[in-house]
């Protein structure tokens, strides 16, 4: 009886957990290019198909340097969760990144990414359109991109929709963010045969950053002030704003060969 009061209690507060990091007023990516980064300019579209409101991206500047930031767009209201469909990007997003990717290489620009989702979109026309393929080439573009890079994860990280914009030489993540190979809904669905048993998928995952901060997946934890991010977010920013220049001075200073073998050896020992 002992043993299921703890797993019961585990479950809970694993999924309490992942309500935070879903808390609807944390830090959006439009929100936190608009309060720590300067001079931003949009670029839509992929030049195959359409322009994914779920990913946005474009030119910025950041601490005095030139920068292209790509974020994941969840919305703020029920009107802009619509518009770019609660962060969960169609096969034309990943594209328009690796598009913006290779733009930021061409001029020498390094790539922030912000990341915010709880998966890549899983509609027939996304498969039909090639999302596993955008997908993949994204991953593959982020490894081989002769330029620093760096992704920060603020609230959802999930499956390889996340791990698309994630594959970088510095991963940071917000302390109250989760990242996950699936949302636990998912999970639960695929190991239980029951979405609703997502409290006990999510104690399995262990979602919560610190895992995977453990395990060296995460390279830091951007500390939120109390209860979180959602209370103080032009404080969160203006400590994205920071972490982001020091983690850029550092990278930068690393000649581009060398930075490509670490990076490679990086995701060559993730989880080991």
């Amino acid at each position: 009886m002992t043993t299921t009061i703890e797993t019961t209690e585990r479950e809970q507060a694993a999924f309490a957990a992942v309500e935070l990091a879903r808390h609807p007023a944390r830090p959006r990516a439009l929100q936190v290019i608009a309060a720590a980064f300067d001079d931003w300019t949009e670029l839509r579209g992929d030049r195959l198909f359409a322009d994914d409101r779920a990913v946005v991206g474009g030119p910025a500047r950041l601490g005095g340097r030139a920068v292209m930031v790509i974020g994941q767009e969840k919305g703020t209201d029920p009107m802009t969760r619509a518009v770019h469909n609660f962060g969960m990007p169609h096969p034309e997003g990943y594209r328009k990144a690796t598009r913006l990717m290779q733009q930021a290489e061409k001029f020498g620009m390094p790539v922030v990414c912000l990341v915010d989702t709880p998966a890549a979109y899983a509609g027939v026309g996304a498969e039909e359109r090639g999302q596993a393929w955008a997908i993949a080439d994204s991953l593959l573009r982020m490894l081989n991109l002769r330029t620093p890079t760096i992704s920060l994860v603020l609230s959802e990280g999930g499956s390889g929709g996340a791990l698309a914009l994630a594959v970088a030489d510095r991963v940071l993540a917000l302390e109250n963010a989760v990242y996950t190979v699936a949302p636990p809904e998912t999970c639960a669905a695929i190991l239980y045969r029951d979405a609703g048993q997502r409290a006990r998928a999510a104690a399995a995952l262990r979602p919560g950053v610190d895992t995977a901060h453990e395990i060296g997946l995460v390279d830091e934890l951007v500390p939120e002030p109390p209860p979180g991010a959602h209370a103080h977010p032009a404080i969160v920013a203006a400590a994205i704003r920071g972490v982001l220049i020091r983690h850029l001075t550092e990278l930068e200073a690393i000649p581009l060969d060398d930075l490509l073998g670490m990076r490679a050896d990086r995701y060559r020992r993730a989880g080991g």
